[in-house]
Formats: structure tokens, sequence, C-alpha cells
């Protein structure tokens, strides 16, 4: 399917088609990184435990108590913590972490459509925060790969992944590289959901990406959980971009994040405890990102996939791939059968689709939020 629409639109950058007539960037000659290679599944286990469970430290150690909307919780304000690269899931058994919700989030992120509710099979929390009108504020892959203030067949088309990594490809210290999620209509609009993210900004030094992450608030269970994930998942894909088609000595580099309110509920409290007390951690071996060409696949044919095709006609975007490129659409009916077209060497893709294959099997099985 990206093949038969790119020869008749052709892109500037990896994924859906942009603007017309401009063609790929051409790829650099595929070179192994091996400083890249450094860190291996045991160094980032063992990174990702001792991270998380400092950041555990510091909040039972530096939290003070408040109860925001009658909720007590346990807050530290202007709270900062910093993930090394690949490091992404706080899996402590007394956590109950689910990888399936992981995984189901992350593509439904990827679709990037506000309108797309399916993440309420995965956890029941999300029926409470979809609008009046169908949307959902929080998908977060509608700010980071959604088009912005027209549509993806017209030449002024944009999207605010495209323009970080149009942004670093002209300017390689630059400090623009920015997506911007909460914005002012939030907060004046009757929601139920407002963004907990204000931005994220990638910049390039000594020859690494790096990524701050600025929040509002962020639950440090359920939130952050969640959160890790998907902000380096980004991140991963935009130095794939970075890497294989401009900086080929490129390096993923830090997740800084900030929060203006980081903070665990009262009913996890106990949970708290159990974590900074040495509780087990169990480490989730996730593949890496291959090169630009799985994140085309990750944005082209993953972008698209849907469990039903009939659902995925209500995205904008295809509705208008359908009325210009009727013959070139095809709608992929289901998740088994993306797995099918993913490349043996798409490891990343293959471990995201196969997680979502396996949930599919069982029914409501994230009674709450990760």
């Amino acid at each position: 399917m990206t093949r038969l629409l790119n020869e008749k639109f052709q892109v500037p950058w990896p994924g859906f088609p942009q603007t017309p007539k401009l063609g790929f960037p051409k790829a650099l000659p595929m070179t192994i990184n091996t400083k890249d290679l450094f860190r291996s599944s045991a160094d980032v286990n063992s990174a990702s435990e001792d991270e998380f469970r400092e950041i555990y430290f510091r909040l039972k150690n530096e939290g003070t108590r408040c109860s925001p909307r009658g909720q007590p919780v346990i807050e530290v304000e202007n709270f900062t913590y910093e993930l090394s690269p690949y490091v992404r899931f706080p899996n402590f058994v007394a956590r109950k972490y689910s990888e399936m919700y992981v995984k189901n989030e992350l593509l439904w992120y990827l679709r990037a459509n506000k309108q797309d509710k399916t993440i309420v099979k995965h956890a029941k929390m999300w029926a409470e925060l979809v609008n009046d009108d169908g949307i959902v504020n929080s998908n977060y892959g509608h700010y980071v790969f959604g088009q912005t203030g027209t549509r993806w067949f017209e030449a002024n088309w944009q999207n605010q992944f495209d323009n970080v990594i149009k942004t670093l490809t002209d300017d390689k210290d630059s400090r623009r590289a920015s997506i911007m999620i909460l914005n002012s209509s939030h907060l004046f609009m009757v929601t139920k959901d407002v963004p907990c993210t204000y931005s994220m900004n990638f910049r390039i030094r000594d020859n690494k990406l790096n990524m701050s992450v600025h929040m509002r608030s962020q639950d440090a269970m359920f939130g952050m959980g969640n959160d890790a994930p998907a902000f380096s998942m980004f991140q991963e894909m935009i130095y794939i971009v970075l890497r294989d088609t401009t900086y080929p000595e490129l390096q993923l580099g830090a997740y800084h994040h900030i929060c203006d309110s980081f903070h665990v509920y009262e009913r996890h409290f106990e949970m708290l405890e159990q974590i900074i007390s040495g509780d087990k951690f169990q480490p989730i071996v996730c593949p890496k990102i291959s090169n630009i060409d799985e994140v085309r696949h990750l944005r082209g044919t993953v972008h698209l996939e849907y469990r039903d095709g009939k659902q995925a006609l209500t995205y904008p975007f295809v509705q208008e791939a359908n009325n210009h490129l009727e013959k070139a659409m095809h709608l992929i009916p289901n998740i088994a059968s993306s797995i099918e077209r993913t490349q043996s060497t798409f490891e990343f893709s293959r471990w995201l689709l196969e997680g979502a294959h396996a949930a599919e099997e069982k029914e409501d099985y994230q009674k709450e939020p990760t």
C-alpha cells in the first residue's frame, strides 16, 4: 500500500504521503553503528531497574501530601529525571505491568486518530475521558503524526514529526525541533480530558539525539509506565531517520523528563513501598527499530492497520485517500494480517503487533490503566 501511494505522491520524509513531488531523502549507505550496539539487553535491563527504582525512592523521600480534586497524593513539584537510551519499562512485580496494554497504546498513537476509541477496550479508565463529540484529546499520536491545518495530499501539508526531522536536518544545533501537545484551547474547552504533556524537544549535542519532555502532571505508577515507552519510541523513530538520511554517526541520547507535579495516588501508596523495599524487577526485552524502512513501515502499514477495515474508513485522512487514490488504497483488515506483511527484519514492528494480536484473544484483559 505504502509503495503504491508513494508512486503517485512522493514525500520528503518517511511515512504517509505528504508534500507532492519532492521525493524521499536519499538514504545513506547502511552501516552498523557499533557505538549504538554496545547497550546489550542485559545493560538496558540493569539500567532500567536502577533508574526507575531511584525515581521511586526520590518520590517517597522528597514528596509531600496534597489532595488535588479531593484525591490524596504524595507529590514532588518540579520533578526531573533522566532515562538512558532504550530504558522504557518500570516492570516491578508489585506494579502488575501489562506489556500487552503498552503495545496497544503504542499502536493507538501510531494510528494518530483522536477519534479512535478502541483504547477503551484495553483500559476502562479511557471511557471516562472520551468527550461528548467522541474525541480523546490525550492521543499523543494525533499531535506527533497528525496533519496540522490542512489535508495530507495538499502541498502545504505538515506534521510535527516531519518538522522535527526537517529542522534538525537544516540545522544540526537547532533548539527549535519541538512537538507541542497541550495548548490554550484545551484549557478553555469543555472537556473531560486535558493532556498532561506540554511538549517534546529534540536536540543533537555531542553527536547524540537528546530529548526533553515537559509535563504539567504525571502519575508515577500508571502514567510513567505508559509514557516512558511512548516518548522513547518517538525519540528512537526520529533518531533512526536522522541517522539513516543525514548523520550516519549519530547515537541515541538521553530522555530528560520535567514534570510540574510528579505524584502517586493514595491507592498506590503500598505499591510504592513495595518497590522501594526491593520488589522484584522483571525485564522486558524490546527489539530496536532497525532502519528507516522500518520507520516507514510503522508510519505506513502499521499506521493504517486496524482491527476492522470498516472502522479504518472513519479516519478523515483515509477518506481523503479513498477519494483521490481509490485504486491505490488497501486497508489491512486485522492485526494478524499485518504481522504476515511485516518483514522478518522489522523485529520491533513484529514485537509490537504480536503483542496486540495476543491481546485480541483475551477479553477485557486490562481492567485499569497501566
